[in-house]
């Protein structure tokens, strides 16, 4: 294989890889577009919601070492 062969391979190979740069670029700006909210809307899907005595934080002691515990219950 002759030098100039080789260049010639070289050049077709960078051509094709900036393409794919250049495409894995597009679809990573199409992810970042992606608005979840909407699409899940779309889906049929709800929020979730939380009332104030869903979530309920106890504080306990553990042992004799007296640590201090937070649980969410």
């Amino acid at each position: 294989m002759s030098v100039a062969e080789l260049k010639e391979r070289h050049m077709a190979a960078t051509v094709s890889v900036n393409a794919l740069r250049e495409r894995l670029k597009q679809k990573r700006l199409e992810l970042l577009d992606t608005d979840v909210a909407g699409y899940a809307r779309s889906q049929g899907k709800v929020p979730v919601s939380f009332s104030p005595t869903d979530l309920v934080c106890c504080r306990t002691l553990q042992g004799h070492t007296g640590k201090v515990v937070f649980t969410v219950d």
